[in-house]
Parts: structure tokens; sequence; C-alpha cells
């Protein structure tokens, strides 16, 4: 297994003024509540989620950076508190902090230094470094200050600077924030095929991006509150929709009284061309019987398509079910 969790929590203490002049209880904020899930290696996991659900706080903990109250953790089958060390050996981190580089040194000189800092020779760092500014795609830019870099150009090097030593395990912390359209389809596009197909390497994308998690990850988690309450892939997550699948059918006419024909499911009509299409929500299972009930009500059918649950409502629907029942512990687990 690539990356375990298991019942991880975290609390944090707020200090204040109030607390430390005035003897006040300070405050304790629950990050992480019980988070368990696994990830497989060679798969780009999503860890999806709205800001303050707890996401940054999971990566810090499997970066060995913040230590969890209670649980267990292992990354390539290393535990993170008892052997830190070997898992360090095992991830690269992709921090979005441009401050974490130094901005009058060039970019091939920031990622020289680190790769000292990795304990590789002189030899072994430069060939490395010469390795990733070609796949990143910084040739060019290799020897311009980091102050003069794009947004784009920095989250690229921040990656390099996680690979220089070629780690199993790589962790992202929201790797495409402020990122225009063109450099984030080009992340995606070098993490998917470059480095989870090619290199085989574990890729946890840490994002609240709905498209962006649809189009890099095969599985994923929702996070919310600092619980999972739902993971799986796609098709696992449209499953957990109430009332079936949404159907398109292009058909001749709709009656005036369609409504009370077939109240029994819902149903939304658009004029198209001389035709109408009807969009309606039912059980696959009930679509038969659904056309032979309109045949036979005389609406010629000429189309049935199945229409694909967006994350972004399954995404929505799950966070406003949460936020009805607080009290609910339950973790939708699906694959």
């Amino acid at each position: 297994m690539a990356i375990e969790l298991k019942d991880i929590t975290k609390t944090f203490v707020e200090r204040s003024w109030r607390t430390l002049v005035l003897g006040k209880q300070p405050k304790r904020v629950q990050a992480l509540s019980g988070v368990s899930l696994t990830v497989q290696p060679g798969e780009v996991f999503g860890l999806l989620g709205p800001n303050g659900a707890g996401k940054t706080t999971l990566i810090k903990i499997l970066a060995t950076l913040i230590l969890p109250d209670s649980g267990y953790a292992s990354i390539c089958g290393h535990d993170l508190c008892d052997q830190p060390h070997h898992v360090r050996s095992k991830i690269g981190l992709v921090n979005t902090s441009e401050r974490s580089f130094y901005w009058r040194l060039t970019g091939r000189q920031n990622l020289g230094f680190f790769a000292a800092l990795c304990n590789l020779s002189d030899s072994n760092g430069k060939k490395r470094v010469d390795e990733l500014l070609d796949l990143i795609g910084l040739n060019e830019k290799a020897d311009t200050a980091f102050m003069k870099y794009s947004t784009g150009q920095q989250q690229r090097l921040a990656l390099a600077r996680a690979l220089l030593t070629a780690p199993e395990v790589l962790l992202m912390d929201e790797p495409t924030n402020s990122l225009d359209p063109v450099a984030s389809s080009a992340l995606r596009k070098l993490t998917r095929k470059e480095l989870a197909a090619k290199q085989d390497k574990t890729v946890l994308w840490c994002t609240h991006n709905l498209k962006e998690a649809e189009e890099v990850c095969d599985r994923l988690a929702i996070i919310h509150k600092g619980k999972v309450i739902a993971s799986g892939n796609l098709d696992d997550m449209q499953s957990l929709m109430d009332g079936g699948s949404s159907y398109q059918l292009k058909i001749d006419h709709w009656p005036e009284d369609a409504l009370q024909r077939f109240a029994f499911f819902p149903v939304r009509t658009f004029q198209n061309n001389g035709y109408v299409d009807l969009e309606l929500k039912a059980k696959e299972e009930q679509i038969p019987s659904v056309l032979k009930h309109l045949i036979g009500s005389g609406i010629k059918v000429y189309t049935c398509t199945r229409k694909e649950t967006d994350l972004e409502e399954i995404f929505e629907r799950l966070i406003n079910q949460e936020n009805c029942s607080p009290q609910t512990q339950r973790t939708q687990r699906l694959g």
C-alpha cells in the first residue's frame, strides 16, 4: 500500500493574548476527525473538499511536518511516527509557496541548492537538475532569477524540487492554485501522463477544483469538516445520488397534460428545432416502462441517452447532506 491512514485525528489549540494575559481557556479546533483512506501504488488519488476542510493538515501529517494526535498512518509500509526518516526518503512535497525558494538565485541554482540538502553529490545533483529542468520544460529559463518567473514557472520548479530524490509518492497541495488555464492543463497532463503513467509514481492530489479532480484522479475522497464523507471513483460517487440518473430524450411533442400523466418522475422540457428535449430522472430499470408509457401515449421517441452526473452536483449534494446532519458519523466508502 502506498498510503494508509486509519482513524487519524488532529486538534489545534488557538491561543491569543486573552489566554496568555487573562487566563482564558484556549479554543480547541478539530482539524481532522477519524480520517481513514488507502491509496494504491501508481494511483492518482484526489483529496477534495472546500477551504478549511482539513486537506492541508492531512498533507502536513503525511509530509511528517506535524504529528497526528491519534491513529495510524504509513507511506510505503513505513510508520509516519516511528520511521519519519524512511518516510521522507519516499515522498516529495509540492509546496505552492514561492517563499520557499530563494528569489535572487536562478532556477538552476535553487535546484542545485536543494539537491545538496538532499545529500546528492555534485555530479549526481547536476545531472538530476538537468534532467528535471528538461522534464518540466524550463531549460530556457533555467538561468533566470526566480523572482522573474511567472506563477506557472514557479509551480513547475516546485514540482522539480519535489522530484529531486526520485520519490515514490508525491504530495501535491493545491498544485494549480493561481495558475492560468493553460498552465493548469499542462501540469495536469504532466502529472497524469508522465509521472503516474510512465514513472509509476503515486500522487495525492489535494484540490477544491471539481473539474480538475475529474480530469486527473483515478479515485478521490471528499473531506468536509475534518471527516471523509465519501470515497471511491467517479462511478462510485454517482451511485450515491438518490433518485437515479438523469436521462435525455428527444421526442416529437409534449402534451399540455403531461405533468399529470408523468408526475412519478421530475421532468424538464426544452424546444429544439421542432423537437422537444425531455430531461428526466429515473433509475435504470424504470427506463423501459417510461419509454413504453410515452410511446403508448402517442409520443414518438427518437433518442434516449443517459446523462452522467457531474462531480460538482455530487459534491454539493454530499456537502449539503453533511451540513444538514452534523451528527452523522457514517462515511460512504465505495471503492
